[in-house]
């Protein structure tokens, strides 16, 4: 992998604060716009099913407000689930490595 000069950490950690900060904040919105549809009493039916080797659920005839407020919810336990690893090299001052990880 490429080294980034020490002066470019200020970008890295930056670039990383925003791709945090980013999907909560869609997140969020999601979960606030499927509120308002479940308030202003919008109707449809929509299912939903999953199965998993740990988890299932199923959502039947729900309004599409819920399929936001669950969309936007899964999204930010994920964006707050995963982490980002940041390795610098002690000599230069390099960022070595940037990796996803996912912790838990």
């Amino acid at each position: 992998m490429q080294k980034v000069p020490y002066g470019n950490s200020n970008l890295v950690v930056t670039l990383y604060f925003v791709m945090k900060m980013l999907p909560m904040i869609i997140s969020g919105m999601c979960i606030y716009l499927g509120y308002k549809l479940f308030v202003l009493g919008v109707t449809g039916e929509a299912s939903l099913s999953v199965q998993s080797d740990t988890i299932s659920g199923q959502l039947i005839n729900a309004a599409p407000g819920l399929f936001f407020a669950v969309g936007g919810i899964v999204a930010l336990i994920v964006s707050i689930v995963r982490g980002v690893q940041i390795s610098f090299d002690n000599n230069g001052g390099h960022v070595v490595r940037v990796s996803n990880i996912a912790h838990g």
